[in-house]
């Protein structure tokens, strides 16, 4: 394996390689079907008290599983999602993806019950899970290396842009109709986007796929990534001290050093840890983490501090939304031929900042007297500006620079990596909302606010002090 993953800066020149019209048709594909499942993930949310009211006869914990699910489905599986894909077929994977996601959409939108609802929302994170490493690695040999950054950029765009419109269109839509109509709506764009792919997608996959793939490894790290993934999910709602969370979270500490033995031993593994010893790679998911830990959780504790604190209708809530995604989705889309053209490191760093800010911004104005546009609004838009300057820049840097062969595998383990930060930061929200001795006050969302604002700053110094001196070290190498 090419050992070379430097993040060296890209030169500032603009004599780069013309994109040809196919790579922007598999583009805009590989995009659909990431904003497919953007887009399926928020609307989840929304519909979430809706679900309820309609199962009345199911309990705390059974809803529970509706969001959750989904989001433990998705983290566990990455990892053998993108190695699959870089050894079977990307494209192959991506179509099977897309069935998956179609299935679980209609499996939902029909649910008699919280039970099938529940399986069926599995398998939908199946179709996630598969789609989301394919969706970009399928799109990646089909531009010149020059460009890799426009692409990851323009794919990563179409997930903010998704999550933008999801809460409002929601909110239209189950004001009009119930929740499975929803769910109804990915089923039609899943299979228009799989037929969008005949004539556009070509195969393609790893040059050296010697050796099976190690099975045990496989099942190791699934059930790795899934108990840690379960017990951080759930350990708000069920207590930290619980046998089941506490059993969970030894289950991961225990399964975790055999499957890295495994994949430092076995000659197919399910992961390459080669890749992750070199420290710009190292580097970029160590902060990859941490602004991930504040961001997905960003999400949800905004909407519930809007409608607890605030009294924000669902359509209140999702318009105040939406100016962060839809700010991030555009700077997203220009932040790829900046970078190009005068280097990441420079975008990465400011992007980390203004995030800083961002997060810190509510400790000193948040009130419970409705204060949008000197809060809410520049909080949540200062991060989706800073969250776009740095979470694809950071990603882009890392596939741009290593072997065509393992883009699927890098591309998953970096958002397996983003998911199980997510999965932690809103564990860590949801604990500390709700052991807070007054619920839903000031004092116990600026605490949360606070401890976000830890992780993003740490975030900061490591791509300020860091990142840039690694990488200087690695250029060239």
């Amino acid at each position: 394996m090419r050992s070379r993953v430097e993040l060296s800066e890209t030169p500032e020149s603009d004599n780069r390689t013309a994109i040809p019209r196919r790579a922007w048709r598999a583009l805009a594909i590989g995009s659909l079907g990431f904003s497919l499942m953007s887009f399926n993930t928020t609307a989840t949310n929304m519909a979430f008290s809706d679900i309820a009211d309609e199962f009345t006869e199911a309990s705390s914990g059974a809803m529970s599983w509706v969001p959750s699910v989904f989001f433990i489905g998705m983290a566990s599986l990455l990892l053998v999602s993108g190695r699959l894909a870089d050894r079977i077929g990307r494209r192959l994977l991506f179509r099977a993806g897309l069935l998956a996601f179609a299935l679980g959409s209609t499996l939902s939108a029909v649910a008699p019950n919280v039970y099938v609802l529940i399986f069926a929302r599995l398998v939908t994170s199946a179709g996630g899970a598969m789609i989301l490493p394919s969706s970009l690695a399928v799109v990646l040999p089909e531009f010149p290396k020059d460009r890799h950054f426009s692409a990851v950029a323009m794919w990563s765009a179409t997930g903010p842009l998704a999550s933008s419109m999801a809460p409002g269109i929601s909110a239209l839509v189950l004001s009009v109709a119930d929740w499975r109509m929803l769910f109804a709506l990915s089923t039609p764009i899943a299979l228009v986007t799989l037929v969008g792919s005949f004539g556009t997608l070509a195969e393609s996959k790893a040059t050296d796929r010697s050796g099976s793939l190690d099975v045990l490894g496989v099942i190791l790290g699934t059930l790795a990534i899934g108990t840690l993934v379960f017990g951080a999910s759930f350990g708000g709602g069920e207590g930290w001290t619980s046998p089941l969370i506490i059993g969970s979270f030894l289950s991961s500490a225990v399964l975790f050093p055999l499957v890295i033995q495994r994949c430092r031993t076995h000659p197919t593994p399910l992961l390459n840890l080669k890749v992750f010893t070199l420290p710009p790679v190292a580097v970029a998911n160590v902060a990859n983490f941490l602004l991930n830990f504040a961001g997905l959780a960003t999400w949800l504790v905004w909407p519930l501090f809007m409608t607890r604190v605030w009294g924000y209708s669902k359509l209140e809530v999702g318009l105040s939304l939406l100016p962060s995604p839809l700010v991030s989705g555009i700077v997203t889309s220009l932040g790829g031929r900046l970078s190009e053209r005068y280097g990441h490191e420079r975008m990465v760093r400011w992007g980390s900042l203004i995030s800083t800010v961002a997060v810190l911004l509510p400790l000193f104005t948040l009130s419970e007297t409705r204060n949008y546009a000197y809060t809410a609004g520049p909080s949540l838009i200062g991060f989706g500006l800073g969250w776009s300057l740095t979470q694809f820049i950071v990603q882009s840097a890392v596939v741009n620079r290593v072997n065509p062969g393992l883009y699927g595998e890098v591309n998953a383990s970096f958002n397996t990596i983003r998911n199980i930060g997510g999965a932690l930061g809103i564990a860590v929200a949801v604990s500390l909302l709700g052991s807070a001795a007054v619920p839903d006050s000031i004092a116990s969302y600026k605490l949360v606010f606070g401890v976000f604002g830890v992780c993003v700053v740490a975030c900061t110094l490591v791509l300020w002090l860091i990142y840039p001196r690694v990488s200087a070290a690695h250029q060239g190498a």
